[in-house]
């Protein structure tokens, strides 16, 4: 087996290359670059799941509306039933609200009226 002779080496003939650049202080390219790739890929992954969760909605909808055109009338007004009487649970609490801000709301206004009545009669 013959041996293989060593690899040559360039020969550089004239003198020296340009020095390297300088190093920055700072943010270096390669940085910025990884920077921009990793914002990018960020966003193609958000617009990508809420656009998925765009299309699970809009097709959950319509097997929705297709699964209620289908149903008997019978269990249509069941639903409906149902649907009323969740919506009047959620009444009931809202209502009583509306009807303590209305007293709070009626309170305040006659102690304004009682104070204003009081500078009345200072002044005179």
């Amino acid at each position: 087996m013959a041996s293989r002779p060593p690899p040559r080496r360039p020969i550089r003939r004239g003198p020296p290359g340009p020095p390297p650049p300088p190093t920055r202080v700072g943010v270096s390219g390669v940085t910025v670059k990884r920077l921009i790739y990793t914002g990018a890929f960020a966003a193609v992954t958000v617009v990508g799941a809420i656009y998925g969760a765009g299309l699970k909605t809009r097709r959950e909808r319509e097997q929705e509306v297709h699964r209620i055109v289908e149903a008997p009338p019978e269990d249509r007004i069941r639903d409906l039933e149902g649907r009323r009487a969740a919506l009047l649970a959620q009444r009931r609490p809202l209502d009583a609200k509306l009807a303590d801000l209305r007293a709070r709301i009626r309170a305040q206004q006659e102690e304004e009226k009682a104070a204003a009545a009081a500078a009345q009669g200072e002044k005179k």
